[in-house]
């Protein structure tokens, strides 16, 4: 083995360590990290298993050198990532709807890797094979290691129960690849506007996509109608838009109301209003700010229509909400 090829493994190694760790941090914020995050294998974390792998992947390298079985037992350790690595990917593309640039990096770097050894192998054996001493029993070995990684991420890719239990606010069609974003600022006229489109449509839209009604404050005192607003979205579905109208016709009386104001306004629904924790709301104001973030959503109303599979998207703002440039903008993305 050339000492350049030594390099390369180890540069790749190092370059998988990092963005094992890196996977980890604030920095993998794109579409599809914060939901692959709400996944582990086995329980663990999907950025502490890459790390513990690349750093033992390492070492039985390094060892290679003086015990040969330990770079058998790297490649059979590569051979259970590379499974591992086509489940996930498949997982990400049929489950989450969405890339993680980080996982795809470590997994490009895992295949590289995989690539490497088998041509090193591929040479060794046609020498093997040449003076008639060649043995099958490493490629079954190799075999066995690839189906072994795959059946364990089938098995071991879940969601831990408190991620299960996080506030589902989606309405619509659950499993839909189709995602419609709503923007909206409780005390914005031109969002209260818009809501007459939004409600006839609705019933279509529900079928189609899967929509999520996000605060976005404008008016500091639009905080008031966000516990409200959270709770009816993760308790009332059926009753929703019925609720969000009365919530705006509270909001053209006060910009500060009470819990007998709300309750006036939602008692014809036959509707009784269940507060969530103040951990639960700001960590989903937290998650609507991410959102505002990731679409670079500024105004209000503004509505986003994104293909979930093909990262395909329209946003439309302010007077563009109109029926029917929602139904052309959703035609076009199905």
């Amino acid at each position: 083995m050339s000492s350049k090829y030594r390099i390369f493994v180890f540069a790749l190694v190092a370059a998988g360590l990092v963005l094992s760790v890196l996977s980890g941090t604030s920095l993998c914020n794109f579409s599809g990290c914060s939901e692959n995050h709400q996944y582990r294998l086995h329980g663990l974390p999907f950025p502490a298993v890459g790390i513990v792998f690349f750093i033992l992947a390492g070492m039985l390298f390094a060892a290679g050198g003086r015990f040969r079985p330990s770079l058998l037992l790297f490649d059979l350790f590569l051979a259970g990532a590379a499974g591992a690595e086509v489940n996930m990917i498949l997982h990400q593309k049929n489950v989450v709807h969405a890339w993680c640039p980080f996982c795809l990096g470590i997994a490009a770097i895992v295949f590289v890797l995989s690539a490497g050894q088998a041509g090193s192998y591929a040479t060794t054996f046609k020498e093997k094979f040449q003076m008639n001493v060649t043995s099958m029993g490493k490629p079954l070995l190799v075999v066995a290691a690839v189906l072994l990684g795959f059946s364990l991420t089938v098995s071991g890719i879940a969601k831990p129960a408190a991620a299960e239990s996080r506030l589902n606010l989606f309405m619509g069609k659950q499993d839909s690849k189709l995602d419609i974003y709503f923007f909206s600022d409780w005390l914005c006229p031109f969002c209260a506007n818009t809501e007459d489109v939004v409600e006839s449509l609705y019933p279509t839209l529900a079928q189609k996509a899967k929509i999520l009604f996000v605060d976005k404050i404008i008016h500091q005192d639009a905080l008031n109608f966000v516990p409200y607003h959270l709770s009816f979205a993760v308790h009332e579905k059926a009753k929703y838009i019925q609720l969000r109208k009365a919530l705006f016709g509270v909001a053209k009386k006060t910009h500060n109301p009470s819990y007998d104001d709300v309750k006036a306004a939602i008692t014809p629904l036959k509707v009784t209003y269940r507060q969530l924790s103040f951990l639960e709301v700001t960590q989903q104001m937290t998650a609507f700010q991410k959102l505002s973030d990731e679409f670079k959503v500024t105004v209000t109303p503004s509505m986003v229509i994104r293909n979930a599979k093909t990262k395909k998207m329209r946003i439309l703002t302010g007077s563009d909400i109109k029926r029917d440039k929602i139904l052309k903008a959703l035609g076009e993305l199905e």
